[in-house]
């Protein structure tokens, strides 16, 4: 994935939504927000997701739901297959009155799996069958699916929240957003707790207290992924030296960055390079 903090999605002109079937293994989803809502379905493997502060270890059969504006990210350990779905809120307009102000349950383990749950479960099943086949009319037969299973996701585990709840959780995300511009553009410097507390008019402590709240990580720990993930691209999409693209991308201390690059692809940066050419 290229993008984080806000990332565009690209939708199928047709459906009008984002679907897909992706296979991963070691990949990392910095801290990121989208206007669409998003489904997890797992195949295969293991992830681990954050949403706002909330931890959600998933695997076969666990299903995720992501609502709009929710700071997130994702981890996929060894190889993981799982089913992507991402809804922008302006198709669930068409069909349901005040959108902005419903919220979808996020995680539905299979261990606890009910009726409702299984129903779909099998949605989704039906849904990946359909894309892959890709039949004549499966446009249609798809839609018809999809609206089957926003229904159940709708009708069973959704509730509506006060126009003033709203307001105060886009105050909020708006100032965490406004750290996560900052960082996309700033990340290759030295970027001190100072600067960023003054970006949101507050002292340092108090900025390190909002920020672990409403992302579920420290400011170093999300600005470290931050310069992980761009030093992960240029190391698989270019020539340049371990050496340099530490400079590139504002790492300081190589020996604490390689463990924790090991740590989320399972392999430190030289020794990952090597293995990808070697399969090309």
């Amino acid at each position: 994935m290229g993008t984080y903090s806000h990332e565009i999605i690209n939708d199928d002109t047709r459906l009008q939504l984002h679907f897909a079937m992706i296979t991963a293994t070691n990949d990392y989803t910095p801290l990121h927000w989208h206007g669409h809502l998003e489904i997890i379905f797992i195949l295969k493997g293991y992830m681990t997701a954050y949403i706002n502060d909330q931890k959600y270890t998933l695997s076969r059969n666990d299903l995720l739901i992501v609502n709009a504006k929710e700071l997130h990210t994702t981890r996929t350990w060894s190889e993981v297959q799982y089913l992507l779905l991402q809804i922008p809120y302006a198709y669930l307009a068409r069909v349901l009155d005040n959108v902005s102000l419903i919220h979808f349950q996020e995680f539905f383990p299979s261990i606890t799996m009910s009726s409702a749950q299984k129903e779909m479960c099998d949605r989704l099943f039906e849904l990946a069958s359909i894309y892959k086949e890709k039949e004549d009319g499966y446009l249609l037969r798809f839609s018809s699916i999809m609206y089957e299973f926003l229904y159940l996701l709708y009708r069973n585990y959704s509730h509506k929240i006060s126009r003033e709840t709203k307001d105060k959780e886009n105050r909020n995300f708006e100032r965490m957003e406004e750290v996560l511009r900052y960082v996309k553009v700033h990340y290759k410097e030295n970027i001190s707790l100072d600067e960023v507390s003054g970006l949101l008019h507050v002292s340092p402590e108090y900025f390190c207290r909002l920020f672990k709240k409403h992302t579920g990580q420290t400011f170093l720990e999300y600005l470290n992924t931050v310069r992980m993930f761009h030093f992960y691209q240029e190391l698989t999409t270019t020539d340049y030296s371990i050496t340099e693209l530490l400079n590139r991308n504002g790492i300081s201390n190589y020996k604490v960055f390689s463990r924790s690059f090991k740590d989320t692809y399972g392999a430190p940066p030289a020794k990952l390079r090597r293995q990808l050419n070697s399969r090309q």
